[in-house]
Parts: C-alpha cells; sequence; structure tokens
C-alpha cells in the first residue's frame, strides 16, 4: 500500500482528505499546503516522540492528526483529546477520512438535513465521553461517522476503529504527575520546532485570571513557552486579563478583545460549522498570531484538575464542550491546539485522588472554584495567590441566546438560505424558522421558575447557595434561541463552498 499526494494549494493549510479504494493499493490524499508528508506518513501533528520516525500512531500524546503506513495497512490518526475529530463515509467505491466534515462533505457532493433541529444536542454528546456520544451524522450522501480520540484502521478494505495505546502512568503522587506533564512538553516543545519538518511550529499560550490557562503556561515555559494571548473581559464583561499571571511568568502576553472576531466577514461561520454550538469564537480575534503555532489552552481542566466527581476512568466525558468549535477554524488558521489537561487525562481518577490528598491540603481553598494542583503549580512559579483563581469566569460567546449572538451580516446571510431552503419545512408540514421567533411556552416557564431559586440562594448562601447554578440554568435555557437549532447546516453550507473545487479535482485524480 502507499499514499499518492495531490497538493491543494487554495485548501486551508491544515486540512486533508483521503480516498481509500477496495480495489487499489493506494489511498490518495488531497491536502492543504501547511501538511507535511513523507512516502509512509502525512500529517499536521505534534506528538511526545521523535519527528522523523512518524511514530504518532504509536502514542497516545498527539495533538492535530494524520495518516501512517505500516506494512499493508494505513492508520489515520485522530488527535489525544476530544476537541479535534475525524470524519469517515462509505460510498459505492471509496471509504473517506478527513479531519474537516465541509471537505469531506464537498467531495462526496453531500449535505445534512436542513430541518433537523437537534444538531446542537448531537455534536453537545460528545461531553457525556467517549462510550456515548453520537457517533454518525445523516447526510444526503450517508451516514458520516464522527471518530473522537481512536484511530481507524484501513485494512483488508475495511475502515475499523482501533484504540490508542493506553499505558498506565504512575501517577501515584503530586510531583510524579507533574513531573510527567513537564516531560509531555519538553518531548511536544522538541517535536514541533523540529528542523527537519517543512513547517516548524513555535508554541502559544493562553493566559487567563483563572485556574487552568496559567497551569498550563507556568508547566510550559520551562519548556520553552514565550508568548500568550489574553482576552481582556470574560463573557459578562468582567476583567479576565492574565497580564499580572504573565508578567511573573516572563511570559509576553498580547491583551485582545473578546469581539475582535466581529470584525471579520461571516466570522461566526467555521465555528458554528464545527459542533453546531461555536462558542470558542472569541478565538478568532487572535487570528494573525495563530498561523504557525501550538495553541496551548487549559480546555479539559475543569473536568481533570477539579477535585470533586469520580472521573470515570478512561471515558473523557466532561462538563461542556467548549474547545471543539476550534476544529475547523484551526485548519484555515494554520495552528494545532494542543489542550494541554488531556495529557494522561484516561487516568482522572489518579489525578483527582492527588487533588484529594493530604499532601495538596495547603493548596486547597474553600468554596466550590478550587483547583490544588493547579495552586500548587501557579504558586510554585511565584505568582501570588491572590492575583488568580479566585472566581470563575468563561469569554465563550454564547450564540444560543437572544437576543441573537449573530451578526447582522450573519442574520441575514442565514435568513437568505433559510428562504432557499424553505421547501425541507415546508414538506413537513411546518414553517421555516425565523431568528425573531418568541420563546417557546417551555421557555417561559424555566424564566419565572428561576426567580424564586434564586431569590432563596441569596436569602440564605450558606444552606442554600447551591440553588444558584440551578436558577442560572434554568435562566440561560429560557433565553435560548428557538432558531438557533437550524443554523449549523447554514454554517456547514458557507464552509463548503470554500471547497468548491474539490469534487471536481477528486473526480480527476
Amino acid at each position: 500500500m502507499r499514499f499518492a499526494y495531490a497538493l491543494m494549494r487554495d485548501w486551508p493549510p491544515l486540512a486533508w482528505l483521503a480516498r481509500c479504494s477496495p480495489t487499489r493499493p493506494v489511498v490518495d490524499v488531497f491536502h492543504g499546503p501547511g501538511v507535511e508528508r513523507t512516502a509512509q506518513w502525512f500529517c499536521e501533528a505534534v506528538w511526545a516522540g521523535a519527528y522523523e520516525t512518524g511514530g504518532f500512531d504509536h502514542t497516545d500524546v498527539v495533538f492535530g492528526s494524520g495518516g501512517r503506513l505500516r506494512n499493508s495497512t494505513a492508520t489515520f490518526v485522530s488527535s489525544g483529546t476530544t476537541v479535534d475529530r475525524l470524519q469517515s463515509l462509505e460510498t459505492t467505491d471509496a471509504t473517506w477520512v478527513s479531519n474537516s466534515l465541509p471537505c469531506l462533505l464537498a467531495a462526496v457532493g453531500g449535505e445534512p438535513d436542513p430541518a433537523y433541529g437537534a444538531y446542537f444536542r448531537d455534536f453537545g454528546s460528545i461531553k457525556h465521553g467517549l462510550r456515548r456520544y453520537r457517533r454518525t451524522l445523516a447526510t444526503s450522501a450517508g451516514r458520516v461517522t464522527l471518530t473522537y480520540y481512536h484511530n481507524l484502521l484501513w485494512t483488508d478494505g475495511r475502515l475499523v476503529e482501533a484504540a490508542k495505546p493506553a499505558p498506565t502512568r504512575d501517577f501515584s503522587g503530586y510531583n510524579r504527575y507533574r513531573d510527567f506533564l513537564a516531560a509531555s512538553l519538553d518531548a511536544l516543545a522538541q517535536n514541533l520546532a523540529d528542523p527537519a519538518r517543512a513547517c516548524p511550529y513555535a508554541m502559544l499560550g493562553t493566559i487567563s485570571s483563572g485556574y487552568d490557562s496559567p497551569t498550563v503556561a507556568a508547566l510550559a515555559r520551562a519548556s520553552g513557552l514565550r508568548e500568550a494571548v489574553s482576552f481582556a473581559t470574560a463573557n459578562d464583561d468582567a476583567p479576565d486579563d492574565g497580564a499580572a499571571v504573565a508578567a511573573v511568568l516572563g511570559v509576553r502576553v498580547r491583551s485582545l478583545s473578546r469581539n475582535a472576531w466581529r470584525a471579520r466577514d461571516l466570522g461566526e461561520v467555521p465555528f458554528l460549522a464545527a459542533d453546531a454550538k461555536g462558542e470558542d469564537a472569541y478565538i478568532g480575534g487572535a487570528e494573525r498570531l495563530l498561523r504557525g503555532r501550538v495553541l496551548l489552552t487549559g480546555f479539559f481542566g475543569d473536568k481533570v484538575w477539579d477535585p470533586s466527581g469520580d472521573g470515570r476512568e478512561g471515558d473523557l466525558a466532561r462538563h461542556d464542550q467548549s474547545g471543539l468549535a476550534l476544529t475547523e477554524y484551526r485548519l484555515w488558521a494554520g495552528f494545532i491546539h494542543c489542550p494541554v489537561p488531556y495529557l494522561g487525562a484516561r487516568q482522572t481518577r489518579d489525578i483527582k485522588a492527588i487533588s484529594r490528598s493530604p499532601e495538596m491540603t495547603p493548596w486547597a481553598i474553600p468554596g466550590r472554584y478550587n483547583r490544588p494542583i493547579c495552586r500548587r503549580i501557579v504558586e510554585a512559579a511565584g505568582v501570588p495567590r491572590e492575583a488568580f483563581g479566585i472566581r470563575k469566569k468563561a469569554a465563550s460567546v454564547l450564540f444560543f441566546v437572544e437576543p441573537p449572538g449573530l451578526g447582522p451580516d450573519a442574520r441575514a446571510d442565514w435568513g437568505r438560505w433559510v428562504a432557499e431552503h424553505a421547501d425541507a419545512w415546508r414538506t413537513r408540514g411546518r414553517r421555516p424558522p425565523r431568528l425573531t421567533a418568541r420563546p417557546a411556552t417551555w421557555q417561559v416557564i424555566a424564566q419565572v421558575g428561576s426567580r424564586p431559586l434564586r431569590a432563596l440562594a441569596a436569602a440564605a448562601p450558606r444552606r442554600l447557595g447551591f440553588l444558584r447554578p440551578l436558577a442560572d440554568r434554568l435562566a440561560g435555557l429560557a433565553r435560548h434561541a428557538p432558531s438557533f437549532r437550524h443554523v449549523f447546516p447554514w454554517a456547514l453550507a458557507r464552509m463548503q463552498q470554500r471547497y468548491a473545487a474539490v469534487s471536481s479535482t477528486v473526480a480527476r485524480a
């Protein structure tokens, strides 16, 4: 078996599409200009191992994706996270694999159902873990399989899922776990900057006033991190700049507005086309700094580094899907996403046991927002206790709440797209959606119900403070834009237009 490469100069730098034929010992690989290629492997990835050996299929410490030939088997490698994925589809004459959903659908001429209203829920199901997420997406070309974390093997004319290596590491105490994180970052730093790469990378950190990104920056500075981005405010306009933390760490920080991404025409599209939610759109404000970088983030830290919960072993369940909206955007912006908390995260129970151990008591603080491992790492780097991790904040862009989070150009374009596809609803006896739709009855009930819960929590914060998150949750649900569940097919269609030439090129190859 061999790879046959076709460079697609107008594609996103890091996009790739593989066509596997059951009758030919050749895997055709169409790729953007930033994809690394050799006779035996291709990738847009970094991993803990020597670059020249191409061993990204033999480790779980890998970020990005690629393909590796060994004997008569081609292994397609997914990121060791749940914020990136592979997409695959079997047609009558080939099996297709890609790191981009719109690229795959453009190649086969497929599209999702415009009137299906549960994309938001389906993509969000990955937060329930590897055993409980919605694995397929129905399209006009067939069911696309979504593969998170695991690899795919093309062998004997079949595509099958294969588990990544899962070594059991010694996380018997804080020092051993921290040393593993530091050693992994050292190995990644050597790999990403290897001069044998056609396109070497550099690290770029993220720093806020919370716990997770300062922890990542404190760990990575010893491995060469010298620059980070920080977003000045959270989504409630509270200050969230990590400049004070960065100054102590000796990391240069670029402070940005969390709304800077809105200056780009239809800037929402790549984020919404990734996961039907798009909450990570704020990172688009750093686009000029992202190309050629490995972006180190703290996504998943809220699960791994929080001492509470059971941490279902190996399942990678989490509280939300933050980070997933970057999976299409990063291919266009030209960066690899490395959420550091995923390192060793299949042993979450062991990590939580460290957080709850007596040795971590000096770094445990009262309240719900408590992450002893993070606090110890960051304070050991010289950052004062009061400078970080005081209050939980988020920069997420909540497109799904009223008033509509889409910009005026996006709203207008979405409206035109709905008009063009109106028959998808009318044939079902339904009206096409509108962004100005009134809230549903259940949303009114949720809004009314949130008020007494919030009042009780305020009246007796010590005894009934636990009701506040429930009240906030109900109030949030009440603000959901009913039409938002139909935005994903529009965003995906607009992304497919960027791969407009793929069908004819693939047909000729």
